[in-house]
C-alpha cells in the first residue's frame, strides 16, 4: 500500500473513533445511517431529440445508488 491509502485509513479509523467517544453509539451505523440519507432515486441524463438535447430522468439501479453515495459522500468529506 502507498503512504496516502495508509494514511487515508489511519485518519478514517481516528474519526470514526472521535464519533464513537462523543456519541456513544456505534460509528457504522451513523455512517451507514448518512450512506442511506445520501441515496438518489433518479438521476437526469441527455438524450439528443433532433437538433436540442432534453434532460430525462431515469431511474437508478441499486448498484449505481451505493456508487453515487460513496462518491458524493467522498467528495463533501474531502471539501472540510
Amino acid at each position: 500500500m502507498d503512504s496516502q491509502t495508509l494514511s487515508f485509513g489511519y485518519l478514517f479509523i481516528c474519526k470514526l473513533n472521535k464519533i464513537q467517544r462523543k456519541k456513544e453509539t456505534n460509528p457504522l451505523s451513523i455512517l451507514s445511517q448518512a450512506i442511506r440519507g445520501l441515496t438518489p432515486d433518479i438521476t437526469v441524463k441527455a438524450r439528443r431529440a433532433g437538433v436540442s438535447t432534453h434532460h430525462v430522468p431515469t431511474e437508478i439501479g441499486s448498484t449505481q445508488e451505493k456508487v453515487l453515495d460513496i462518491i458524493w459522500l467522498l467528495a463533501a468529506s474531502r471539501k472540510h
